[in-house]
C-alpha cells in the first residue's frame, strides 16, 4: 500500500494541447507508468486523477488583503481539492509547477496538511529568491541547472531545502540528426542546396531573446559568404529587412520545428537574459547543429560536453558574433559530426532520462 499520495499542480492545464515548453514533457510523462495520484489543473476533462482547478486573476484592491484571498479566491479549486484528498489520512507530497504564488499559498496552508507532507517546487527559471516562510516550508526544490542552483544560494542569504538538478526534456523520437546523405535530400525538399550554409534563429519576439539585436546581424552574417541563408523560426513580427536570403517560417509545431533544425548547419541562441534552460537550444543540438550562443544564466550547464560550440561573451556587441562566426566558417571542420557525438545525441536530455531524473527526485 502507499504510504503518500503525490498530487501535480499547475496553473496550465495538463494534458496541454498547445505548443508549450515544459508542458509536452509533462504530457509525456502524465502517458507513462502511473506517477501521480491527482493532478490540479485548468483542464476541463475531469477524472479520478484529473481535477479541474482554476487560478483565478486578482481584481483591483484584491492584493491589500494578499494572504485571505490566495485561499479563498485566486487558489480557491486548488486548496478545495486538497482538503478532500487530505481526508484521505495520508501525507501528500505536492509537486508545484512554476508558479511561485501558487507555492506560497500552499506554504502558507502546510500546516493543515497531514503530518509529514511534502511541498516540493520545480523552477522552470534560473534562480530563485524565496521568503524565509516559504524557503522552511519547501522541502525540494528541482532546479534546471546547477549553475540556478548556485546562483540561488549566492542571492538568498539562507537556502535550506533539499536540491535536485532535473532540467529538462526533449523528444529523441522527433529531434535527431539526419546522416550525411539524408540531410542533402531534405534539403533538396526544401528548396536549399547541398552546398548552401544555414543558420537559424528560433524564438518568441520579446526583446529578452535577442532579436532586435540579430536583425541587425542578418546583413552582416550574409556578406561574410554568398552561400548563406537565415532561417526565423517563431518570431511574430515579419523583419524589416528584406532579402531571397532570408526566411521567416513563422510559429511551428515541434515536428515542423524538427524538420528545419535536421537540414540546418548553425544555430544561433542569442539569449539576453539569465536563461533557465533553453528548450530550444537543446533542440537544435540533438539534430546536430553548431551552436553559436550567449552564456546566460545556465546555458553553459545545458550545453555541457557537446564540443559544436561557440559562446559569445559579449553578447549585446553585435561584433562579437560576427567575428566568431566569421572565424568558424573560415575552416570547414564545422560540417563534421562524427559518429560519436551523433550516437550520443539520443540520450541528450532525452525524455526518458528527464523522466529518470524526476522519478528520482519524487522518491
Amino acid at each position: 500500500m502507499k504510504n503518500k499520495i503525490r498530487v501535480l499542480l499547475s496553473n496550465l492545464p495538463l494534458p496541454f494541447d498547445q505548443v508549450g515548453s515544459w508542458t509536452f514533457e509533462f504530457n509525456y510523462l502524465l502517458k507513462q507508468a502511473p506517477l501521480f495520484d491527482y493532478v490540479l489543473s485548468p483542464n476541463p476533462i475531469q477524472s479520478d486523477v484529473f481535477r479541474y482547478c482554476k487560478k483565478r486573476k486578482w481584481f483591483k484592491g484584491a492584493k491589500l488583503f494578499k494572504n485571505k484571498l490566495l485561499f479563498s479566491w485566486i487558489f480557491r479549486d486548488y486548496i478545495r481539492e486538497l482538503v478532500l484528498i487530505a481526508k484521505e489520512g495520508k501525507p501528500l507530497q505536492l509537486l508545484v509547477v512554476d508558479d511561485q504564488a501558487l507555492l506560497y499559498a500552499l506554504a502558507k496552508f502546510k500546516p493543515q496538511l497531514p503530518d509529514n507532507s511534502e511541498l516540493i517546487y520545480y523552477h522552470h527559471g534560473h534562480s530563485i529568491e524565496l521568503s524565509p516562510m516559504v524557503m522552511y516550508r519547501t522541502d525540494k526544490v528541482f532546479f534546471l541547472t546547477r549553475l540556478g542552483y548556485r546562483e540561488s544560494v549566492i542571492c538568498n542569504n539562507q537556502f535550506t531545502p533539499e536540491v535536485e538538478i532535473v532540467g529538462n526534456g526533449v523528444s529523441s523520437e522527433i529531434f535527431y540528426p539526419l546522416s550525411t546523405e539524408e540531410k542533402i535530400r531534405k534539403r533538396k525538399l526544401e528548396g536549399f542546396g547541398s552546398s548552401e550554409i544555414l543558420i537559424t534563429w528560433m524564438a518568441n519576439s520579446r526583446p529578452v531573446k535577442g532579436i532586435h539585436l540579430f536583425e541587425k546581424m542578418i546583413p552582416a552574417l550574409i556578406e561574410l559568404d554568398p552561400r548563406i541563408k537565415i532561417i526565423i523560426i517563431g518570431n511574430a513580427h515579419h523583419l524589416k529587412w528584406k532579402s531571397d536570403r532570408l526566411i521567416q517560417k513563422g510559429r511551428l509545431n515541434p515536428p515542423q520545428v524538427a524538420e528545419i533544425l535536421q537540414v540546418s548547419d548553425f544555430y544561433f541562441f542569442t539569449s539576453l537574459w539569465k536563461e533557465g534552460f533553453g528548450l530550444s537550444l537543446v533542440e537544435a543540438i540533438k539534430c546536430g547543429n553548431f551552436i553559436v550562443s550567449s552564456r546566460n544564466g545556465g546555458i553553459a550547464d545545458v550545453v555541457g560536453g557537446y564540443e559544436r560550440v561557440r559562446f559569445i561573451e559579449d553578447p549585446n556587441i553585435i561584433a562579437s558574433w560576427i567575428t566568431e562566426f566569421g572565424n568558424i566558417i573560415s575552416s570547414d571542420s564545422w560540417r563534421d559530426l562524427d559518429e560519436k557525438t551523433r550516437n550520443s545525441l539520443f540520450d541528450f536530455f532525452s525524455l526518458k532520462s528527464w523522466e529518470d531524473r524526476i522519478r528520482n527526485g519524487l522518491k
